[in-house]
């Protein structure tokens, strides 16, 4: 049975990209098109997808394709002059550092690989960024990114930073007027985060997102009963589903999502609340009305 009709997954990977993928951008905009999916975001550790997301619609009609910007090293790490870039050319989306995280890097003992799967090119040794000063506080250009994205339309997404420094940083964008902030797969190992640590930032305004890569074998950090859980604890309204699919070992993304709705559903949430989360709030999110 195909549940996503009109499902948008807003934090998808595909090929062109570091990692091996099981789908390249264009198989995976025709194969949600053919699920009846509004709208995809691609994201890429390494680069701007904004330039791949028109093409890709350029080519394919009929599903909404758009790109993102993930701030690791490969595009100059905290890079105000990339954000500014990124947001003007149509960017959904700008990510805190993933793989470039000092979290993330002492998550995976100093790689910016993971243990989960291997880069298949070399990467340089990295020292990890954080978007803290040495006296906790947030670093002067975080604040220059923060007002880039403030009234533009983009999604601050929070990337594999620390719980700390998500909090940090969320509430930096909040009081700053940031008008989308989203805390990334805070279910996942890399910057798994307490449930009320998750209800806090969603009273301050942000949405969190609920993955299926968080239940998959080698990823696994909870289980579906916890999840839902959860979800209605924090709040149906500001949560938001997502894949965080592409992994070669895995089913493609489109089958992920739809495997994903049908474990919801099957431990208790509704057809309506499941079109929601992942339907309405996204679309929400991302601006599509």
């Amino acid at each position: 049975m195909n549940h996503l009709k009109g499902a948008i997954d807003i934090h998808v990977h595909s090929s062109p990209s570091i990692f091996p993928r099981s789908v390249n951008d264009l198989e995976l905009a025709e194969q949600a098109k053919k699920a009846g999916m509004r709208a995809i975001v691609l994201k890429a550790h390494e680069e701007s997808t904004v330039s791949r997301a028109k093409l890709v619609s350029k080519v394919i009609d009929g599903i909404e394709v758009y790109g993102s910007l993930v701030l690791n090293e490969y595009v100059g790490g905290l890079n105000p002059y990339a954000v500014d870039m990124a947001i003007q050319q149509g960017a959904k989306l700008i990510w805190m550092p993933t793989g470039s995280a000092k979290h993330h890097l002492e998550h995976y003992g100093g790689k910016s690989d993971y243990k989960e799967m291997k880069s298949t090119i070399r990467l340089l040794p990295q020292k990890g960024i954080t978007v803290l000063a040495e006296d906790g506080r947030l670093l002067p250009v975080v604040y220059d990114i923060i007002d880039l994205i403030k009234g533009s339309g983009a999604v601050l997404a929070t990337g594999h930073l620390s719980p700390l420094e998500t909090r940090i940083v969320v509430e930096a964008a909040v009081s700053r007027g940031v008008e989308k902030v989203l805390v990334a797969h805070p279910d996942l190992k890399i910057n798994k985060m307490d449930l009320s640590l998750q209800i806090e930032l969603v009273k301050m305004g942000a949405y969190v997102e609920k993955s299926m890569l968080t239940l998959m074998p080698l990823w696994k950090s909870i289980e579906p009963d916890e999840l839902v859980q959860g979800i209605r604890q924090i709040g149906l309204d500001k949560c938001i589903l997502q894949t965080d699919f592409g992994q070669a070992n895995h089913p493609t993304p489109t089958e992920g999502y739809n495997h994903f709705i049908q474990i919801l559903l099957e431990h208790g949430l509704t057809e309506k609340e499941v079109e929601q989360m992942a339907c309405s709030n996204p679309a929400e999110l991302i601006g599509l009305t």
